[in-house]
């Protein structure tokens, strides 16, 4: 018990001890910053201790240890331009914002001074305006008041306020630090005592507006798993990635375009290490697909980046690292990150596989080396499935049995007779050899009635069309070679997705249609990235099969024969494609007539004349988590 007693009595003491220290000296430099936002200009109002003066001006006491009147006067003045200089407003582009001080609340001089001791109860207020051409949607406050080698650091207690809105963002800023801030202007802003159901539809809003990236200071992480590929989609903010690579730039506050490369490489040999991968048991090095610095302005990430200088306050890089098996399937996979720094103390990733969102996975310097490893396997409905030929079963032919023996028998009975009658008719013929014309004539008669189930040949029925394909039959044969040439583009490498649409596509129509499906799915304000087939619906499938069908291509001309058809499909594909929790969609419609031909035993698409092509939908979502 008394052992209890003497901690509390000492820190008791501790206690008051700390608030007569805090009474008489700070630290470290406090600023306590409120920042309104209009549609017109940004109004930054911020609250320094005069002690401030003597850390970053170097004011000088007298021997009495009081620092004159003169002194603090010339302090406050130099604290004019040193704010302007060190506390800073930029635009989306991250171009500075320029500002003029117009108020300064200063506290009252004495005459003899004030005493060092003394500095910290007395504070002013510096009032800066920031004009703006139109209302900004983003805004990145920046403080440096103290240098980074600075004895004293400093931190500035942060306030933002939207007019019209009851919502304040508050911060606490250490030096160097940056925040960027979006304002919507479309709308009044909720207030304090909304309503759940208020504040979920207008979170949901936000993310839309924003495409889910809703800080611009975090390090996103998405790992997308295909069945062909593994994808690690990484965006992080360029002052963050300043802090622990030596990136090296001319301009202070951007990296300008000749620069970017050298960031580039930087960025390579840093994540290489980093993120070590394996798939299928094997490590696996990883193809830089992109690395792109992107401005706040650009929210979609997967667009085509305009190359420009970005600002280090709040440009961001977007980075895919692709991985490939080196057999045909992405079967098991780990995923780990090994480096970790006072900037970036953790990796939050989402985690994609197909189109369902698996989990959450935190790579994090605080877990156990075991817990930074991501481990997946595929489950068996995963891979794409494997196809076989559509056998050719047709109906037979309407077809005449013609007993050959018996019929040539009975043609040489009529040929014995007719010779007869013709030379008995001319008085030729008499006696035996009328009679033997007879005889020979019967024989082949009752032989060729006794040989008539030998000898049969048969022939096609020159008399009747050949049977048609029940229609329902050809509908949904066509929907099934059809549905398969989609299919087949998850078969893997090309080479691999060629063999998969051979099962349905022959001869010269095989690479034509390959191309002409790569072409429709690619989407060109996504860097040409090729969709992913989420569905195909079939609109309409008009069969024509006459026992010949003339079709035409260019100057030539052939025919289509029995029992071939040709089906008129006219068809929705949706194609997505995903980086980084963006889900671009498309939906285009397209009419072509396909000929349907046996080809090797195998029902096959053997032509095609594609007749129109035309955008029905597209949007842009945001991956629910």
């Amino acid at each position: 018990m008394f052992r209890w007693l003497c901690c509390l009595l000492v820190f008791a003491f501790a206690a008051m001890s700390n608030e007569v220290i805090s009474a008489s000296t700070h630290p470290f430099s406090i600023t306590e910053t409120d920042i309104f936002v209009t549609k017109s200009r940004a109004i930054m109002r911020l609250q320094m201790f005069a002690e401030d003066l003597v850390l970053f001006h170097e004011l000088e006491a007298n021997e009495s240890d009081v620092v004159p009147a003169s002194e603090i006067k010339r302090g406050l003045e130099l604290h004019r331009d040193f704010l302007l200089e060190r506390v800073t407003l930029r635009d989306a582009r991250g171009e500075l914002l320029k500002g003029h001080i117009t108020d300064l609340q200063s506290f009252e001089i004495p005459e003899a001074g004030i005493a060092t001791t003394d500095m910290m109860l007395h504070t002013a207020v510096y009032q800066i305006e920031f004009p703006f051409a139109d209302p900004p949607e983003f805004l990145t406050i920046q403080q440096d008041l103290s240098d980074p080698d600075f004895v004293t650091p400093s931190e500035m207690k942060l306030s933002v306020h939207q007019t019209g809105s009851d919502l304040t963002f508050t911060d606490s800023m250490k030096a160097g630090a940056a925040v960027t801030l979006r304002f919507d202007w479309t709308e009044t802003p909720l207030s304090e005592d909304a309503s759940d159901e208020e504040w979920e539809s207008w979170f949901a809003k936000q993310r839309e507006q924003t495409l889910g990236i809703m800080s611009y200071s975090s390090v996103y992480s998405f790992i997308y798993i295909d069945p062909t590929e593994l994808r690690h989609e990484v965006l992080i903010p360029l002052a963050t990635l300043k802090t622990f690579l030596p990136i090296q730039h001319r301009d202070p506050s951007f990296i300008d375009i000749d620069e970017q490369d050298a960031v580039r490489e930087l960025i390579r040999n840093w994540l290489k290490d980093v993120n070590p991968t394996t798939i299928n048991g094997l490590h696996v090095n990883p193809e830089f697909t992109r690395i792109d610095l992107l401005g706040l302005d650009q929210k979609d990430m997967a667009a085509n980046a305009e190359k420009r200088r970005t600002s280090l306050a709040n440009g961001r890089v977007g980075i895919i690292l692709t991985y490939h098996p080196s057999d045909r399937f992405v079967r098991a996979a780990t995923v780990e990150w090994t480096r970790f720094h006072s900037t970036m103390r953790k990796v939050e990733s989402v985690v994609i596989a197909g189109d369902k969102t698996l989990q959450r996975f935190e790579f994090s310097r605080f877990n156990k080396p075991a817990d930074n490893t991501f481990a997946w396997e595929c489950p068996p409905e995963f891979l794409p499935e494997t196809f076989t030929p559509i056998p050719a079963e047709t109906p037979p032919l309407p077809t005449i049995t013609v007993p050959m023996l018996s019929f040539g028998l009975l043609l040489g009975a009529i040929v014995s007779s007719s010779v007869c009658y013709l030379l008995r008719s001319t008085g030729s013929l008499i006696g035996f050899g009328r009679i033997s014309f007879v005889g020979l004539s019967a024989i082949l008669l009752i032989v060729s009635a006794c040989t008539r189930e030998f000898g049969i040949t048969v022939f096609r029925n020159p008399f009747k069309s050949p049977p048609l394909l029940a229609t329902s039959d050809c509908q949904q044969l066509a929907e099934k070679l059809h549905a398969r040439t989609y299919k087949a583009l998850e078969a893997g490498a090309e080479a691999q997705i060629l063999d998969s649409l051979a099962t349905a596509v022959d001869g010269p129509l095989l690479e034509e249609l390959y191309l002409q499906m790569r072409r429709s799915l690619e989407l060109r304000d996504q860097g040409g990235a090729v969709a992913r087939v989420t569905s195909v619906t079939y609109d309409s499938v008009d069969i024509t099969q006459p026992t010949d069908i003339t079709r035409s291509d260019g100057e030539n001309s052939d025919q289509l024969s029995w029992p071939g058809f040709e089906a008129a499909i006219t068809w929705t594909v949706a194609g997505t494609v995903e980086h980084w929790g963006h889900i671009h969609e498309r939906q285009n419609q397209f009419e072509a007539v396909f000929a349907v031909e046996p080809a090797n035993g195998a029902w096959k698409f053997s032509a095609m004349d594609l007749r129109s092509q035309k955008q029905k939908s597209q949007r842009t979502n945001v991956r629910r988590f």
